[in-house]
């Protein structure tokens, strides 16, 4: 079984970043990390998800979403609807975590 050490360690970097908010019901802080065949990144209950093709990586906080997509070879797409000022400032420092694990990721780059 894959232990998915890279998805997990990006996800508790995230949890010790912001612990007051991160899996808070209604508002809060979610991140999702999806692999190429839709399985999500659970820890516990998704034994089958592949940290070795990530398709997007959704990042949730208080309502607003935006996607990560590490589809270029060291480099990667964001998708975005509209988003409150006052949420960007940890959406954007969620992503820049992202980054920094994606950097650094051998499958996508």
């Amino acid at each position: 079984m894959n232990e998915n050490k890279k998805t997990k360690a990006l996800v508790e970097e995230i949890e010790n970043e912001f612990p007051n908010i991160y899996d808070r019901i209604n508002y809060g802080l979610y991140v999702l990390v999806i692999d190429e065949n839709g399985k999500i990144y659970d820890d516990e209950s998704e034994p089958d998800f592949n940290e070795d093709d990530i398709d997007e990586v959704q990042v949730i906080y208080n309502g607003d979403a935006v996607s990560v997509f590490p589809n270029f070879i060291g480099k990667c797409t964001f998708k975005a609807n509209t988003v409150k000022y006052e949420n960007l400032d940890v959406i954007t420092r969620v992503i820049g975590i992202i980054g920094k694990h994606f950097k650094n990721w051998k499958e996508l780059n």
